[in-house]
């Protein structure tokens, strides 16, 4: 077979292959612009738990801990509720959690059925006087594949009887709601990230797999736009045309599905490698220091002796959770009313942001002891590196400090609480651009002017869109006419059969 027929031959069978992908991701992405896929974001889950007795608590925290109750180093101590009643929950530095109740001392075993309903009565997903009903304890389900719910498996699903349908997952290990969805985001869904991630839970609970599947179809798609890019190329005139004045020796379908994929073909092209960049394939985009390293080194020990104390006088009736936050081994409290509404308590209020901010400037440096920082500056917006969009929570102000390491890391650290937010190497800056900017058009200023970014993404997806149905078109009338060709064949040879 010569180079120019196996090139045909080879875009011609990736085309039927691909082309229902490609018209399913351009319709599914425009989707997925207005329900995304659902997820407890860190402002509805502080919205939705109550209010913290404080004057229920009778047992403090450092007798929990000499106790001895807890294995391994502690990473960082929470005041929350399960249910109405104030626990603490613990987490060590190998991220396992443990929960404890703050009224009695009693360690939290784990949620039953009844445990499950009481903590969603007591959230603010539920009304008064709605029904609601348990449906089951599972380990996963449509809505509840992402593997940072694995600590919390097995998980207790509840529906709620109200208007928006909505259905919670209440972690069997917390006792608290960490997943809701409701009818309308479980309707769009199958129509969005559903389609568009190939997220049918039966394939995504085997991850591995699923990464394989979604690497490889996307390295298909890839090479089917290239080879389509050659033969358009090939066959487009611009001088020389073919008969009739025509730049395209295809009609009907077939002369959409040529110029159209030219046309389309850069962002068509980055669209499908973008889309292979967010599985990081093969490792690339991984960093070679570990960043929970880096995070424990800025931390440092967390010893409860430092903190101020907690009385029901130093803390406002409002309030949802407490952390234990230690910045260069010192301690102090952040008081949470809502994802927005933080403040660091260290010995005075007035004071406080001005301790945290020296506290800060002493704890840097160890997140990189052995290299140089750069710069250290103060975020008050977003730009293209921190940014909330897509369920992410990115609180303001921030530090952004740099490292001439050999990573060029930056870090992000929350100036109201002094924890670190994100890392970002010289590998996640450079995927932040091949995946996040190719992919979902997240231009700076396109994001600051919402509604163009919104009319720019929906041409483009509706131009891929038309192109993959003229894929689809093209692809039917070749599997068909060659089937009936073969059932032709077949026919003549039965015929000259009898007659032999």
């Amino acid at each position: 077979m010569s180079g120019k027929r196996l090139l045909f031959t080879i875009h011609r069978w990736l085309g039927v292959f691909m082309c229902l992908f490609f018209a399913m991701w351009f319709a599914s992405g425009v989707v997925m612009m207005y329900v995304e896929y659902p997820e407890l974001t860190e402002q509805e889950r502080l919205a939705n738990l109550p209010a913290l007795s404080i004057s229920d608590i009778s047992v403090p925290v450092e007798r929990i801990l000499k106790a001895d109750r807890m294995d391994g180093r502690l990473a960082s101590v929470k005041l929350t509720s399960i249910g109405n009643r104030p626990a603490y929950q613990l987490r060590t530095r190998d991220d396992r959690l443990k929960s404890v109740y703050a009224d009695t001392g009693e360690i939290f075993g784990g949620s039953d059925e009844d445990q499950a309903i009481a903590a969603v009565m007591s959230s603010g997903f539920w009304l008064p006087g709605t029904a609601l009903h348990y449906e089951q304890s599972l380990d996963m389900d449509q809505w509840t594949v992402s593997s940072a719910l694995n600590r919390h498996r097995p998980l207790h699903k509840v529906s709620l009887e109200d208007e928006r349908g909505t259905v919670v997952y209440v972690s069997d290990h917390t006792g608290q709601i960490v997943r809701d969805t409701n009818r309308h985001e479980r309707f769009w869904n199958w129509f969005g990230s559903t389609l568009h991630w190939i997220y049918p839970y039966q394939l995504r609970r085997h991850a591995d797999v699923w990464a394989d599947v979604i690497i490889y179809l996307s390295l298909l798609g890839i090479l089917s736009v290239l080879t389509g890019i050659v033969i358009g190329l090939m066959r487009l005139r611009l001088k020389k045309r073919y008969k009739g004045d025509n730049i395209s020796p295809y009609t009907g379908a077939a002369w959409w599905h040529h110029l159209l994929g030219l046309i389309s073909s850069i962002f068509v092209t980055t669209y499908i490698f973008s889309g292979l960049m967010s599985m990081g394939p093969w490792g690339i985009f991984d960093a070679r220091s570990s960043f929970r390293e880096q995070v424990d080194r800025y931390s440092g020990t967390l010893d409860l002796q430092q903190y101020p104390s907690l009385t029901g006088q130093s803390v406002p009736k409002d309030i949802k959770e407490i952390d234990w936050v230690t910045v260069g081994s010192e301690g102090h409290l952040v008081l949470s009313r809502s994802a927005d509404d933080r403040v660091a308590t260290i010995s005075s209020e007035e004071h406080a942001v001005g301790l945290l901010q020296q506290r800060i400037d002493r704890a840097i440096p160890h997140l990189s002891p052995e290299n140089q920082i750069t710069s250290v500056n103060m975020l008050r917006d977003y730009d293209s590196y921190y940014y909330a969009r897509h369920n992410r929570y990115r609180p303001l102000p921030v530090y952004r400090v740099k490292f001439d390491d050999l990573e060029s890391t930056w870090f992000h650290i929350d100036a109201t609480t002094g924890t670190v937010v994100t890392r970002h190497t010289d590998k996640s800056r450079l995927e932040r651009w091949l995946f996040n900017g190719l992919h979902s058009l997240d231009f700076i200023f396109l994001i600051e002017r919402g509604v163009l970014w919104d009319i720019v993404v929906i041409i483009l997806s509706t131009v891929g869109f038309v192109f993959s149905v003229t894929s689809v078109i093209v692809a039917w009338r070749s599997v068909t006419s060659r089937s009936a060709i073969t059932k032709k064949s077949l026919v003549n040879n039965t015929i000259r059969a009898r007659v032999d």
